[in-house]
């Protein structure tokens, strides 16, 4: 297949889709569709049915059920408006105490997003219901399903308010933020360590050296961050044109029109092809969490960098995300490098640019050693984190570990001030060296 306009937009559609299905929006539209459905097929649902099918429901007087729906209408509209006031609020307050950066998993939130559309709801179908009463469409055993219908949505609607009261105290803690950031970054983190190259097509073409005169250089056509890249696309259109592909970029990073997003070797057959090679990474203003497993360590590193600031003087949440981001990095440390995600496809064809442990250890720990290397507990924890991931992790990673230890410690050298203080650093990280040291001597012997 050409590589047309219709191609082109697939991974910008993939991208849309995904972002909808989180967005603040949908599942409340969602529901107000339904709530018009449920209206209409109520009021006219005794037109379809045998006579007297419905005679076993009690009569209910039509000013009472047209006073209940203005009730009904009145209440939602309100509780509506209030539930997004306070939404606003507990955005506000969560970019303040933790980072902006964790707004949007918040607004992703499904019993957020299953209340408000709850209260809509509501509210919709009691419009709805009125107007069709207005237009006298509703009679018979239709008024009586109306009033049993609005019942359930009222008991229903008065259950997520006090769902969603609980719901939101409980979001207003740091710690819970940090532990929603820790599991959304946990998913991303697994399924990229399980994520499969690229396999099949024809033999690639030469590869080139980064810089190759010969080679074409693809760029954005605007600035913002990669929030995806379709490897699959990717390489299917390597594969149809002859094309030898090297990515310059990854999810996460920011690019203009004058930075490279990839290195093409091969013959071009247009501007078609250019097109749908650029439409692969998907450019947008903020970043995302799907396939960047960068993103969620970033995230914790920033959140404990601000509990660390003079104006939050928060130590203890800081210690919250040092244990999370040990957590995350015990997950990344258990694979050898060999088992992540290869950095080219299986044919050659393709050369991607992959996250590794290293990449993840310093966005976990250098923002926060460098804030926090004046307050004891805040260096000691990152040194004991890193003697047990010392004793977990694979092999490959044991002087990597080492390397980011001694790090922590002449930082912590340079601002601690009590010498008990660094005696205590210079232990955990003595103790992390004699870890490394014996799991180095074991492999060696298995080795022989």
């Amino acid at each position: 297949m050409a590589a047309g306009s219709g191609v082109t937009i697939l991974p910008i559609l993939k991208n849309e889709i995904r972002r909808v299905r989180t967005a603040l929006w949908f599942r409340p539209s969602a529901y107000c569709l339904a709530a018009v459905l449920v209206a209409l097929l109520v009021v006219t649902v005794d037109g379809f049915l045998p006579k007297d099918a419905l005679g076993w429901l009690p009569d209910i007087d039509r000013d009472t059920v047209k006073e209940l729906l203005k009730l009904m209408a009145g209440s939602m509209l309100t509780v509506s408006t209030v539930t997004l006031s306070v939404l606003m609020l507990v955005l506000s307050l969560a970019a303040g105490q933790a980072s902006p950066r964790a707004v949007p998993e918040i607004m992703a939130d499904p019993v957020t997003q299953n209340a408000l559309g709850t209260f809509l709801a509501t509210f919709v179908f009691a419009l709805t219901a009125l107007l069709l009463f207005g237009f006298g469409a509703v009679h018979g055993p239709g008024v009586t399903l109306t009033f049993f219908c609005a019942l359930v949505l009222v008991m229903n609607s008065v259950r997520y308010l006090v769902q969603w009261i609980h719901h939101v105290a409980d979001s207003l803690k740091v710690n819970r933020i940090i532990q929603r950031i820790y599991h959304q970054a946990a998913n991303v983190l697994e399924a990229y360590l399980d994520s499969e190259p690229q396999r099949g097509g024809k033999a690639a073409a030469p590869r080139r050296e980064p810089g190759d005169e010969r080679a074409t250089a693809i760029r954005p056509a605007v600035t913002g961050y990669v929030q995806m890249i379709d490897g699959e696309r990717l390489h299917n259109l390597a594969c149809e044109h002859d094309l030898a592909v090297r990515l310059c970029v990854q999810e996460g990073d920011f690019v203009h029109p004058r930075r490279r997003l990839m290195e093409v070797t091969g013959k071009l057959s247009g501007d078609e092809t250019s097109d749908a090679l650029q439409a692969v990474v998907v450019v947008g203003f903020e970043r995302s969490h799907e396939g960047d497993p960068r993103f969620g360590f970033e995230l914790l590193a920033e959140v404990a960098c601000r509990a660390l600031s003079p104006g939050v003087n928060d130590p203890q949440s800081a210690l919250a995300c040092i244990e999370h981001l040990g957590s995350l990095l015990a997950i990344a440390g258990e694979r050898p490098a060999a088992d992540y995600p290869l950095p080219r496809s299986t044919d050659g064809r393709v050369e991607f640019r992959r996250p590794d442990f290293a990449a993840m250890l310093e966005r976990s720990f250098r923002p926060v050693i460098r804030d926090g290397a004046g307050s004891a507990e805040v260096i000691c924890a990152i040194a004991e984190v890193l003697k047990d991931l010392a004793g977990e992790a694979a092999p490959d990673y044991l002087d990597i570990i080492v390397a980011e230890a001694e790090r922590a410690k002449a930082f912590g050298d340079g601002a601690l001030h009590l010498e008990a203080d660094k005696r205590a650093l210079a232990g955990a990280v003595s103790a992390l060296k004699e870890v490394a040291t014996r799991r180095k001597g074991v492999n060696s012997n298995a080795a022989r």
